[in-house]
């Protein structure tokens, strides 16, 4: 096959350009509409909505948490097997990892439904956001299993390098999204739960797409005959997807402690990070985007052993992310007034978000270390080390940070809390790659 060959013999340039701009794109878009919802609720003028949805953000990530957990794995094993010639396997993954999204999402659909008050209570919102944010999860869980779904076969499909089917997906979904937007929250006067629809509706979209991809590929299945719950099956997809997956997840819950300390600052304060937090998300998004795309020829290239050319992409591309993310980093401080008045035109969030986009941009550009050793633990199968790496920057080392710099410098302790975690858990993913490259070179 054309792709397998790629992985095989293909250039780090050329792994970059053919798989992993792909994902950027993906990835970039995903941004796109997740800045679109900010966009237009900020320029109704309303900052209690515009806090709402950023309150509302540690359960879109944890939905994101549980697609990740089903859909990496399944790329993973898939892109393993693929290299070790068992296209057998490779039918019982993808079906487990449909089958497994479907279940998940509507038992966590349920789970936001009947748990509303308390989980408003957890995520700090208060008289002001409540009914928002409310209006929002309402939405969000009825399109859960949408969510997962879109999520968990768009990583999947990129198994055996086809990272076309997985963008165009993505991007025939957000573009739908982001039009969407001003339709529901600015004509429609929707709020945040027109942002949630819109954002449902996009995935429905993707997902149909990515069904229809899928039953294109002859290795791939999408029925039930192939569905298997034994161990080997399960198991395999679950454990290869858990450290990202509880990375996601428990982003999710270091997001709202975050966001719980934040508000004791205001809505001002919540507003002005939502904003700012944008310009840090976007550049480890594509960082993340240049991992993942080549994640299948690192796995492929670990089941055919061969070393050498292991070594040479884990290398390359980690260059290549560390490089990208300072550029960015650079462009972002310069233009960081223009970015959040962008926004808001509240002079106050404009202020304090400005200054808040230092704090976040610092140790950015180290981000492109830490996310090469994650994906080269994840995609060689190291899951112990794996797990770790992805845990520490999201909360083993995050929240003691966030903690002791919260109450030694208040708000401001917050925002720079994550470049003091970055660094910290970039040093130890070092150890632990070099750790696991001695253990590989000797088996």
């Amino acid at each position: 096959m054309k792709n397998e060959k790629l992985m095989q013999e293909g250039s780090v340039g050329a792994l970059l350009v053919k798989m992993s701009l792909p994902v950027i794109l993906i990835m970039m878009v995903t941004v796109l509409y997740n800045l679109a919802d900010v966009f237009f609720i900020g320029r109704c003028g309303d900052r209690f909505q515009l806090a709402a949805i950023s309150l509302a953000g540690p359960v879109f990530s944890a939905i994101s948490a549980f697609n990740t957990l089903i859909g990496f794995g399944g790329c993973t094993a898939c892109s393993i097997a693929l290299g070790e010639g068992r296209e057998d396997l490779v039918r019982k993954y993808s079906a487990f990892v449909l089958y497994a999204a479907l279940g998940i999402g509507l038992l966590l659909g349920a789970a936001i439904l009947g748990g509303m008050d308390v989980l408003l209570s957890l995520l700090g919102s208060g008289e002001e956001t409540a009914r928002y944010t409310a209006e929002y999860l309402r939405i969000l869980a009825l399109g859960a299993p949408f969510l997962v779904m879109s999520g968990a076969l768009g990583n999947t499909v990129r198994a055996d390098g086809d990272v076309k089917s997985a963008m165009l997906a993505s991007l025939t979904g957000t573009l739908l999204n982001i039009a969407l937007d001003p339709l529901f929250i600015a004509l429609f006067r929707w709020g945040c739960a027109g942002a949630a629809l819109a954002t449902v509706l996009g995935n429905v979209v993707s997902l149909l797409l990515l069904l229809l991809a899928v039953r294109k590929k002859p290795a791939f299945s999408l029925s039930w005959k192939d569905l298997s719950l034994h161990r080997d099956i399960s198991l395999r997809v679950l454990s290869l997807g858990l450290p990202m997956a509880a990375s996601t997840l428990l982003m999710s819950f270091s997001s709202a402690v975050s966001n719980r300390l934040t508000v004791t600052y205001g809505s001002v304060a919540v507003a002005a990070r939502s904003v700012a937090g944008k310009s840090a998300m976007l550049i480890p998004m594509i960082v993340m985007g240049l991992c993942m795309g080549v994640q299948p020829a690192i796995s492929y290239v670990y089941g055919r052993r061969d070393l050498a050319r292991l070594r040479k992409i884990v290398l390359g591309v980690g260059a290549v992310c560390v490089g990208v993310a300072a550029l960015m980093s650079a462009a972002f401080f310069l233009f960081r007034e223009q970015f959040v008045a962008a926004f808001s035109a509240d002079a106050e969030i404009v202020s304090l978000g400005k200054t808040m986009m230092l704090g976040t941009l610092l140790a950015v550009p180290v981000e492109g270390v830490y996310h090469m050793c994650s994906t080269y633990l994840q995609a060689t199968g190291k899951v112990s080390y794996a797990t770790l790496t992805s845990l520490m920057q999201k909360g083993l080392v995050f929240l003691p940070v966030l903690l002791v710099m919260e109450r030694v410098f208040g708000l401001f302790g917050i925002v720079f809390s994550n470049a003091v975690t970055t660094l910290l858990s970039t040093l130890i993913a070092l150890l632990l790659c070099r750790s696991w490259s001695k253990q590989i070179s000797f088996q």
